[in-house]
């Protein structure tokens, strides 16, 4: 073979070669690129479906835990409690209320609640920032986190199954309360249009920003009761 023939067959090897690889790699980034469009759309007509209907459908649990899942998932029992409520029987109208065996899912600096697997939207949001989880001691079996704001009152109480569970959770709203109050410190500052987020967390924050209007108020406990008790004979 001479030194033409080897410059030709070499030249028509490598350019073939490499003219078959940038086709791939072109193929591929136009894959990656459909499929980031796929999701937007996706999350797109959820969004819609979801403000069309009023926050009744659209944010399914599927939907919120997007391509790379849920930061966190599990069932269990929430307790939403009254902050300044030192106890007592319930007997009078105090106590708190409790949404039993639902799905507890978290979501950037959000925790969704869901009454089950099938439901068009979860029934209420509560915003992790400024949220803090502190795991409790076990009654009956149960594990139960107390989520309390910053100033140590107590919101809710989750219950769930195990103690890995209960550290999970805990951990998950340290992770996500933190950064979620990253979050606000940048919008405060005028950088929010820097943050960049996927469009799963884009999804979930705005079907947070509604669901968190839903949330049971806290019940009135004993002691608020007594304090608004007319007192025959005070003034």
């Amino acid at each position: 073979m001479t030194s033409k023939d080897i410059g030709t067959s070499g030249h028509s090897s490598i350019g073939a070669s490499g003219h078959a690889q940038v086709l791939k790699t072109s193929a591929s980034i136009r894959g990656m690129g459909g499929r980031d469009s796929q999701r937007v759309s996706l999350f797109g007509r959820a969004r819609q479906s979801f403000v069309r209907s009023g926050g009744e459908r659209g944010a399914t649990l599927s939907n919120l835990r997007g391509t790379t899942g849920a930061d966190f998932e599990a069932k269990g029992d929430v307790e939403r409690t009254n902050p300044n409520s030192a106890g007592g029987c319930g007997c009078l109208g105090g106590g708190s209320r409790i949404d039993t065996d639902v799905i507890i899912l978290i979501k950037g600096p959000f925790c969704f609640i869901f009454k089950n697997e099938a439901a068009s939207t979860p029934r209420y949001a509560i915003n992790l920032a400024h949220m803090k989880a502190k795991t409790q001691s076990a009654p009956s079996g149960r594990h139960p986190v107390a989520l309390e704001t910053n100033l140590g009152d107590i919101e809710y109480e989750v219950y769930l199954k195990d103690e890995e569970t209960a550290e999970l959770f805990q951990t998950t709203v340290s992770q996500q309360a933190a950064a979620g109050e990253t979050d606000e410190v940048r919008k405060r500052l005028g950088h929010g249009h820097l943050l960049n987020k996927r469009a799963s967390i884009r999804f979930a924050e705005s079907v947070a920003t509604k669901k968190i209007e839903d949330q049971p108020e806290a019940p009135v406990s004993t002691e608020e009761i007594f304090a608004n008790m007319n007192v025959p004979g005070a003034m």
